[in-house]
């Protein structure tokens, strides 16, 4: 059975289709340490998916890839102070900063052009679906294999220095946000489960990330100066 290691948690997981094992292989594992957990996916798996998701139309092997990151961030929430966060994450100077919004809004495009901006200073570490985990004190962002439309991942992670919600905007102005206003952005990022003690658990970690990491938002066009607003005030740590 395949080993992989993402977010620094090693599993093991048979998948029914091809797809799935390549998805994954740039997170292969060979090291000594044993899965903390593992599966056989089955066709039931995928009709859970399906009917999780709503998904009629999307393909048994896109839902099964689903399903594995579901099995994976379940056990994260339950087990590795983690949750999944629904945004792009991009490292500078060894620092992550986090972009977030429904999708459609610009999350990517925003990454993008930090990335125009400042070429080999950038580190793409997920544009879809990172993983977040409190460790010692800190909050990371890891990447993932379930990287976006635009395939784009590093098998990485680093310590988070800010979290920005995007919005789309004919002025581009960011300012500092409270707990409070960013508390519902996360939520609807996020996995929600029905188990209480799994709430407890995302309700605890949500807490922490809030009331320990910058929260921004920006509202702004797609531009060079929209990321160097935001980039001016995140990193540099320069709000006007």
């Amino acid at each position: 059975m395949p080993i992989y290691k993402v977010a620094d948690v090693v599993f093991a997981i048979k998948p029914i289709y091809k797809y799935t094992a390549r998805l994954c292989e740039k997170y292969l594992y060979s090291g000594d340490e044993a899965p903390e957990f593992s599966a056989v996916m089955t066709n039931s798996d995928i009709d859970a998916e399906r009917n999780q998701a709503g998904a009629e139309t999307f393909p048994d092997y896109y839902l099964e890839s689903l399903a594995v990151f579901r099995k994976l961030c379940d056990y994260i929430l339950s087990c590795r102070q983690g949750i999944i966060f629904h945004s792009s994450a991009v490292a500078v100077d060894g620092k992550a900063y986090l972009f977030t919004a429904p999708s459609g809004t610009g999350k990517s495009t925003h990454a993008r052009l930090w990335r125009e901006m400042l070429g080999d200073k950038v580190v793409m570490i997920n544009d879809d679906k990172p993983i977040i985990r409190f460790i010692d004190g800190d909050f990371y962002v890891y990447g993932t294999p379930w990287n976006g439309k635009h395939h784009l991942d590093t098998n990485a992670h680093a310590k988070i220095a800010a979290i920005c919600e995007i919005r789309q905007g004919k002025e581009n102005k960011i300012c500092r946000i409270s707990p409070q206003e960013m508390l519902s952005v996360v939520f609807n990022q996020t996995i929600r489960p029905v188990e209480l003690d799994k709430m407890d658990n995302l309700l605890s970690i949500v807490d922490k990330l809030l009331t320990s990491v910058p929260l921004f938002r920006l509202t702004c066009d797609i531009s060079r100066e929209a990321a160097e607003t935001s980039y001016n005030a995140m990193v540099k740590n320069n709000i006007k």
